[in-house]
């Protein structure tokens, strides 16, 4: 069955989350020296490219942002890719040193409609990181044509066309230490087919048995070891920055990328959160804990982000952020939006609730009120609280829109249609016995009234216009 293999060659600046319109690069530290380990496309654009020493570097761009290597952001974010490619099939594994991700889709391609359906999946789900595919049936060979850029519409799919597959790609992509690969190239071999086309006792014999277990491993022809990975049952997932952070627009780039992150970790669970918390460490070490909570659960990463921006632009920092981390702990199970043939309610309400969410995260919870359809029938009790004995639907006749805070002495020139009684509230002490009625002034206007049952006079309670 074969293997997907994600590589990711970007990954050590990717993962830092730099803003892409800055020139920024990652670096690494070779004797006294430190050279450039990955740059951004607008440091490419000015000239930089890896292996340069730094101070060329800066010399040629002096605003150029440079950052020191941390594999265990790398290692986080690989976790994150990994929830992403989980949701196309099992098992998973990932390789920090490799800066790979596989993934094995033979059992679930039929899920997508075959193989071009789970590539068109794929390829409309993209993380954003620049990502390498390649597709053979070992392990080895699919990241051989990973780092080859071979992409998945060149799926190798059985063992024994392993071989061929790989013939004409440079000897350097092989899995051998450097001595090995300065042996083959020193005897004057260039092409991975012209390796494969010796001897394998020769061949033995001048590489040793790991060089030869490792290429019996990438024709198939040997068991490869790996670990699967499962996604965890508590989400978090930790963002440092190399310089303290003092705006709220700063954060949001890395915080897009984690909600990105974390809604891969919900489809791969197939769940969705409504509630998680934000965590900001700040210079001072100290920690700010932020609750975000949603009108229904999603996982959907735009809707996420929306409610974490209104949040965020409440919030003042008083000393720069250094930490980010992002925790949930409870999940709920995934509800698709629904709707019926010809209409868009379900549309509506899912806009209407996600405005309800942004008022809320802007203004605070206890500034957003909900109303609902009290079992009261009393016009001045029809409305209360959600939860609060609230029946689902309206159960009441039609009212009218603007109530009287205090109903008025009306004497209604022509009473239209029939009445409504309404006998309630005695057992509060606020007995009601009124006979309601639609009605015309003497301007003309619709009205409201009511007869009451105890006195025989005419009230104004509401207007229709």
């Amino acid at each position: 069955m074969p293997w997907i293999c994600a590589l990711f060659p970007d990954l050590p600046l990717e993962a830092l989350a730099v803003a892409p319109d800055h020139p920024a690069v990652v670096c690494e530290q070779a004797g006294r020296d430190r050279w450039l380990q990955g740059v951004n496309a607008e440091a490419a654009r000015r000239g930089l490219r890896p292996g340069m020493v730094l101070s060329s570097a800066v010399a040629r761009v002096p605003q150029l942002l440079a950052l020191a290597r941390r594999p265990a952001a790398e290692r986080e974010a690989l976790n994150g890719l990994a929830c992403w490619l989980y949701r196309f099939g099992t098992p998973v594994s990932v390789c920090p040193q490799r800066q790979a991700v596989w993934v094995q889709v033979g059992p679930s391609a039929h899920l997508f409609g075959g193989w071009d359906g789970l590539v068109g999946a794929l390829l409309t789900d993209m993380p954003a990181y620049r990502v390498q595919f390649g597709v053979a049936p070992t392990l080895g060979c699919s990241l051989l044509l990973a780092v080859a850029d071979a992409g998945l519409h060149q799926p190798v799919r059985q063992p024994g066309d392993i071989a061929a597959a790989i013939a004409g790609l440079p000897l350097g992509l092989l899995p051998f230490d450097e001595p090995a690969l300065r042996l083959l190239t020193g005897a004057g071999l260039r092409r991975i087919g012209e390796v494969l086309a010796l001897p394998a006792d020769a061949l033995g014999r001048r590489l040793g048995g790991p060089a030869m277990l490792a290429l019996e491993r990438l024709l198939g022809r040997a068991p490869e070891a790996w670990a699967a990975f499962v996604p965890p049952a508590r989400y978090r997932r930790r963002f440092a920055f190399g310089d303290p952070v003092d705006s709220s627009e700063a954060l949001l780039f890395p915080i897009k990328m984690m909600l990105g992150e974390f809604a891969a970790y919900l489809r791969a669970r197939d769940g969705a959160v409504q509630n998680f918390v934000l965590r900001l460490r700040d210079s001072r070490r100290r920690v700010s804990v932020h609750r975000v909570g949603l009108m229904s659960p999603t996982r959907d990463p735009a809707r996420l982000l929306r409610v974490v921006r209104e949040q965020l632009e409440r919030l003042t920092l008083e000393d720069g952020i250094l930490e980010l981390c992002l925790e949930a702990d409870r999940f709920e199970p995934a509800t698709a939006i629904q709707d019926d043939l010809f209409g868009s309610s379900a549309l509506f309400g899912q806009r209407l609730l996600e405005l309800r969410e942004r008022l809320a995260a802007r203004l605070g919870r206890d500034a957003v009120c909900q109303i609902a359809v009290s079992p009261d029938r009393r016009p001045e009790a029809a409305m209360t609280d959600p939860g609060s004995g609230s029946v689902p639907g309206s159960h009441h006749p039609p009212r009218p829109p603007w109530l009287l805070a205090q109903p008025k002495r009306l004497t209604p020139a022509r009473l239209l249609g029939t009445s409504e009684r309404i006998e309630l509230g005695w057992w509060k002490g606020e007995a009601a016995a009124r006979d309601y009625f639609l009605a015309l002034d003497r301007t003309g206007r619709v009205c409201w009234v009511y007869r009451d049952l105890q006195d025989g006079r005419f009230y104004l309670h509401g207007l229709w216009q």
